[in-house]
Formats: C-alpha cells, structure tokens, sequence
C-alpha cells in the first residue's frame, strides 16, 4: 500500500484523523535503566494503548536524536512496533540537495521505515524529489507552521510566501504524494490554502499545548468529503495519566465537531467571480463585439486597475495558471492583460515585454517593448479569449522579434472556438474560468437570474 491508502485504510477502520506524536522526553520515560529500553518501553506502550484510535504517528527524530545512537535505535524499534497499517510520517523537516537530500530520504525510509516524512521547501523543488521517488511514499510540506513568529517569514510577501509554496507544492508530485504542513493556530491560513489545494492532506499541528481551537481549524481546513486534515497531538496524549483514555477523548472530539459541520465544496473563484460582477467587469445587455457581432455578455476587464482588491484576485488567478509553465519572460496582449502582466511579472520576478498594436513612427520603432534574447520563451496573458485572434497577432509579432510563444493565460474563455483555433496553431491557452462556470456562480446566488442564464448560454451554444 501507499502512503495515502495506509492512511484512509486507518481512518476508516478507526473512524479517526487523529495522528499522536511520539515526542518522548525524560519525564514522560518510566522506571529506571538504560536510555534504550527506557525509550523502546514507553513508545511500544504508547503505540498499544491507542492503536485503535489514532490514524498514524508522527515520531519526531529531534526528540530521539537527542539522546545519541541509543535513541535512534529505540526510534527504530518503536516503529516496528507500529501496526504495519497504520502509517508512520517521521517528523524530521528536512531539506537539502543533491546526494545529501537522497542521504536523508533512504535513512528516512530505509533505516526508519516511515511512510512520510516533514520536508522544508526552502530549497526548493531539488530538495523534495528524492522523498518521492518511490510512489509510495509521501512529503508533508512545511507551510505554514503554527509557531507565534511564523508569518515573520511565512507570511511575507504578495501573494504570501506560504500561499506560494501551497501552489508550486502541486507541481512538485500529486496529492497522492504531496500534502502541507499549515498549524492549527492559523485558520485563515488553513482556509486560504484549502480553495489553492482543495484535494490535498493538510498537517495541522498546534491542537492541545499550543492553544488551537478544534473546531475553528476544522471547519477550515477540512475537504468536502470531512477528511483531508490531520490533528497530530503530542504532549495531551503521551503525557497523559492515561494514554488511552486522552487518545479516545481527542479522538471523540475530533468526531464530534467533524459531525457538526457542514462544509460545501470550496469555491476557490467565488470571490474572483463576485468581484468582477460587481465591478461591472461582467456585464449583461446588448454589446457590440470587437468582430462586429452582437452578444448578451461583456467582459470589460480594463476596469479592474480602478479595484486593486478584485484586481489582486485576478493576479493571483493567472500566477495559479502560471507556476506550471515553462516560460523565459511575460508577455501581456494590449491593453486589457498589461496591467495584469505588469504585477504578475513583478510578484514572480520575471522579465516582461509587450508586443505593440502598431508601429511607432519614431524612436527604436520596435514592435516589442521591453529587454529580451533571441529563442526565449514568451507566456502570453490576455483577459478573455473568443476567438483566439488576438492571442495569434501578438504571437506572431513576438516571433517575428524572435520570442516562441507556446503557452497562452487567459482569465476567462468565452468557450466559443478560440482554445481549439490556436491549439491547432501551437499555442495551449490555460483559462482560469469559463463564460458557463461564470454564468452558474452568478445564477447560483442570485445575481442573475434563470432567463439570464439561458438567453447567453444559447447565444454560446450558436456561436461556439
């Protein structure tokens, strides 16, 4: 079994998203005697009072690793004490390169035998794939941790740094093999990263010593389907009176407040869709289109730079598209996608050029503005694609300057024949949204109404 099968396997036998942390220290060891049996002693009785409650462990090597070899080894004794399926995520938070990271990632599971181990992304991607070359195996990502100074570091920057991680994590294996680190302590967090990763298991450590509140974490971090968050608890159980009683205490609570909520499936764009409604970027009437036909919806996206709030939405929509590509520079189609292109440049600190709609009568008379080499590669960035024709002008004034174009970022697809034209011309568009996903948001709270909604998605179904 994986990693993610041993881990529903538990939690639907043991009807449990609880995970107990081995963090053993002096006071908690019993009796007298060497360091080694003192250790092995005490996790295999931890691991017998509650097997039955929990859905995995989370041993933290700090905790073994201080008391030198005797330690490690009672490490390894007290995970082949573990039921083989109840998964083992050894708490390590690791994070280097090259043959330094595959060092790390055998001892992790060829000496230890965890099933998933706490990484660091601070080195990025190089630093996480040897702990995912065997598909079985899973990395938790430091995100957001659930320390007070945290955000000191985690939080910096626009979009934050934790954000960031969250959605380049996705592109470094599946949800199968990469779930997040995000304390219990920080909610918003915990609801911020649940709509960029709706699939993934999140970590949730902070339950217990550290303060949290159950529910409020819960009900923000936890899937549609009331799994996808694990509470990892240490202290409240292995220093308990009673281990077992504090594991099936914990583990009623968690079942309790699970059984009280009602989440509906995240809707990462509601907030995207509701602000362009309401901004007037999204409109409905009688318009007159750039190709000269008529159309019941307009999408006006040159208002957004008036609304810096729905216009950072926007933003952070396209660089969701955006981490995936392979790409040299940024490439905005005027005038609309500038601005957007502009601040998306900036946030992930790559170059941008434009490609002009005419030629200027003076100066260098270039039709790319900005600072690029010959065979780079360009990502273009438009508002809306209807028939694509305005992607394949811009394209093919950055290629005649020299630029491959490959990948096309548009905000909303019109659905209307312009993804398959430029496809055909070797050019992938990535649609945020569709005109139909828009149209059902907005029908769905009553922002439209039901005869709007099916005047413009028989206009879509005539013109596609």
């Amino acid at each position: 079994m994986n990693f993610i099968e041993k881990l529903e396997g538990a939690v639907e036998r043991n009807r449990s998203l609880l995970i107990v942390g081995l963090d053993p220290q002096e006071e908690f060891l019993p009796g007298t005697g060497d360091i080694y049996t003192r250790l092995t002693d005490w996790g295999k009785a931890i691991v017998e009072q509650t097997s039955d409650q929990v859905c995995g462990y989370k041993p933290n090597m700090a905790f073994y690793e201080q008391y030198g070899p005797a330690g490690l080894r009672a490490l390894q004794e007290t995970i082949r004490a573990i039921p083989a399926d109840i998964p083992v995520v050894l708490d390590a938070k690791r994070g280097d390169i090259g043959s330094t990271a595959q060092a790390y990632a055998r001892a992790a599971y060829e000496q230890f035998h965890a099933d998933a181990v706490t990484l660091s992304p601070y080195l990025g991607q190089d630093s996480i794939k040897p702990f995912l070359a065997d598909p079985e195996k899973f990395a938790f990502i430091l995100c957001q941790t659930s320390n007070p100074s945290a955000k000191e570091i985690q939080g910096h920057g626009s979009p934050a740094l934790y954000e960031y991680i969250a959605r380049v994590s996705q592109n470094w294996g599946s949800p199968a093999q990469v779930g997040l680190v995000i304390g219990a302590t920080q909610p918003e967090a915990l609801q911020r990263v649940r709509a960029i990763c709706p699939d993934a298991w999140f970590l949730a450590p902070g339950v217990g010593a550290q303060g949290a509140d159950l529910k409020t974490a819960l009900t923000a971090g936890l899937r549609a389907d009331k799994k996808g968050i694990l509470v990892p608890v240490s202290r409240a159980v292995i220093a308990a009176a009673s281990p077992r009683k504090a594991a099936e205490q914990l583990r009623a609570q968690i079942n309790a407040v699970i059984s009280e909520i009602s989440p509906s499936p995240l809707d990462p764009f509601r907030a995207l869709v509701n602000g362009l409604f309401s901004t007037g970027c999204v409109k409905f009437g009688s318009f007159t289109l750039a190709s000269g036909k008529q159309s019941p919806v307009y999408l006006d996206l040159r208002r957004l730079v008036s609304y810096p709030d729905v216009l950072d939405l926007t933003v952070e929509a396209y660089i969701d598209r955006m981490i995936s590509l392979e790409y040299d520079c940024v490439a905005g189609v005027p005038y609309a996608a500038l601005p957007i292109a502009a601040i998306a440049a900036s946030r992930l600190k790559r170059p941008m050029v434009y490609p002009r709609k005419e030629a200027k009568t003076h100066g260098t008379s270039q039709m790319v503005e900005g600072v690029f080499q010959q065979g780079q590669r360009a990502v273009l960035l438009e508002d809306v694609i209807t028939s694509g024709g305005s992607i394949l002008t811009a394209a093919e004034t950055l290629s005649a300057a020299g630029l491959s174009v490959r990948d096309a970022v548009v905000l909303v697809d019109r659905e209307q024949g312009g993804v398959d034209a430029l496809a055909k011309q070797g050019i992938n568009v990535h649609a945020v949204l569709s005109m139909r996903r828009i149209l059902e948001r907005l029908q769905a709270q009553g922002l439209i109404d039901q005869g709007t909604l099916l005047e413009v998605k028989q206009y879509l179904d005539g013109a596609a």
